[in-house]
Parts: C-alpha cells; sequence; structure tokens
C-alpha cells in the first residue's frame, strides 16, 4: 500500500509539473531534482570498497563530508551549464580548476583519489542529462515534451519489469542486476516504441505514429542503459537503494536513472527530427 501512494502521489505531482506550471518553476524543479540526485550519488560514492551485498557492516557508508558534497553539486552545475552554453564559455576552466582544488585540500590517500573520480563522474552522469532536460523543457511546449519523454520510459520500463517476471529467460547483466532479462529488455522497448507511438501528439512538431514509435524505442534503449549504469553504481557502492526519499522505491536516482539516459537520447534525436 504504500508503494502505491507513493505511485499516486509521485504521478499527480508529476503531471503538474509537466502541465500546470510556469516554465521557470519545471526549470527550477528539474535543477532542484539534479542537486538532490547528486547528493544520492556522492553519498554512495562515499560507500565505494565497502563489503558486497549482503556481508560485513556498511553502516558507516556514505559519511561524506559536507564541502565535498558541495564540491560535487557546484561541479555538477558548471557540467549543466557547459550543456546548455553556445559558443567560448568559462565553464570548462572552472570546472578544472574546482577539480585542482580538490587536489589541494583533500588528502592524498587511495580512498580519496577513488572518491574523487566518482564525484566527478557523478557530476558528468547528472550534470549532462540536467543541460538537456533544460534544453528539452525551455520552450512554451517544454512541459508537453517532458512528458513524452516520462510517458515512453516510465512505460517502457513497466514492460521490462512484467516481460522479465512472466516470461524469464537468460539474464542481460546478471553482474549488475541479476532479475533483468533479455525479454525484459525487448519488451521494454515494445512497450516504449508503443507509448511513444501513442504520445507522440504531445510534441509540438507534426510526426507520425511511426516515428514517435521510432522515438520510444530509441529512448527505452537509452533508459536501458540508465538503468544499467545506476546498477553498477550501486554494485560498487555496496547499496540496494540510492536513498530512501521515496517510500516503498527507494531514492530518487533509482526512479530517474532512466530518465536521464533517455534525455539525452531524444535531445539526440531532436537534432535528426526536431521537436
Amino acid at each position: 500500500m504504500r508503494r502505491v501512494i507513493s505511485a499516486a502521489v509521485v504521478a499527480v505531482g508529476t503531471l503538474a509539473l509537466c502541465l500546470l506550471v510556469p516554465a521557470w518553476v519545471r526549470q527550477l524543479a528539474i535543477l532542484l531534482a539534479a542537486v538532490y540526485a547528486c547528493r544520492e550519488a556522492i553519498r554512495m560514492a562515499g560507500a565505494i570498497h565497502a563489503p558486497e551485498y549482503g556481508s560485513g557492516d556498511v553502516s558507516g557508508a556514505g559519511k561524506v563530508p559536507a564541502a565535498g558534497l558541495a564540491a560535487t553539486v557546484v561541479l555538477m552545475l558548471l557540467v549543466a551549464g557547459l550543456g546548455v552554453s553556445s559558443g567560448p564559455s568559462a565553464v570548462p576552466l572552472a570546472a578544472m580548476a574546482l577539480l585542482a582544488i580538490a587536489a589541494l585540500v583533500l588528502p592524498a590517500t587511495p580512498r580519496t583519489l577513488g572518491w574523487l573520480g566518482a564525484a566527478a563522474l557523478a557530476a558528468l552522469w547528472i550534470g549532462f542529462p540536467t543541460a538537456a532536460l533544460l534544453a528539452l523543457t525551455s520552450g512554451e511546449d517544454g512541459g508537453r515534451v517532458l512528458l513524452f519523454l516520462l510517458a515512453t520510459v516510465m512505460l517502457g520500463e513497466a514492460g521490462a519489469f512484467f516481460g522479465g517476471k512472466l516470461i524469464g529467460g537468460p539474464r542481460l547483466a546478471p553482474a549488475l542486476s541479476p532479475g533483468k532479462t533479455w525479454a525484459g529488455f525487448v519488451a521494454q522497448l515494445v512497450f516504449g516504441g508503443a507509448a511513444g507511438a501513442a504520445a507522440v501528439p504531445l510534441l509540438p512538431a507534426a510526426l507520425g505514429p511511426g516515428i514517435g514509435a521510432a522515438l520510444g524505442v530509441w529512448i527505452s534503449a537509452a533508459a536501458a542503459l540508465g538503468d544499467l549504469f545506476e546498477s553498477f553504481w550501486k554494485r560498487a557502492s555496496g547499496r540496494k537503494d540510492s536513498g530512501r526519499i521515496i517510500p516503498g522505491h527507494g531514492g530518487l536516482l533509482d526512479r530517474i536513472d532512466g530518465v536521464l539516459f533517455g534525455a539525452l537520447a531524444l535531445l539526440a534525436a531532436s537534432v535528426l527530427a526536431p521537436l
């Protein structure tokens, strides 16, 4: 019941974000979500080198200094700024300066090096998709584009879940996520394609169902990769969930891992077929 209530609240809030609020509120929400996702990623990075699932004590994992978290968030925002800026920019220089400062103030230990590398990777992982989301949702129809993206990703993921449960078969990536199967992946592409065909009228451009289906398959494939990447991150960190912000569902990253990669896929597709 807790999972159902949480899912209903998230669904209502998402629809309101897509259809009922001004563009600046939507983009502010995207930035705040990116900051919180960075927090989850960097807390997991603090657990790197922890024991494998089900063994050992990881109670002290994730204890990252506040300054380290702030630096990662700033780097993520700089990466996002680089993604939406055009022409020469001081953003790359500022990002490298931030890394250099971190190297000067942090202790020179193997664990620190591993954490710093994970922090930089987290900033890229979340920063570039954030830039893509900001670009996709900047216009008057940005909320409808966001709804199209979410519909294809979420319905595709639902297809993967039910396809994997009902059909089973060979595992897709047993070392990362034993529950994922090839049958579930194919079902994700089918459901995502169907969702894209049905939801294509949401897009500003007059695209037919065929283009919508192709976009849905493309986005769903990217979303599957995003899910696997977060599984890798959690496995390396010794974590089952990225957090606990959504009762019964885990953390924010657990819910948007596919959306992050899907946003990049949709933005790339918009170069070939303007939305």
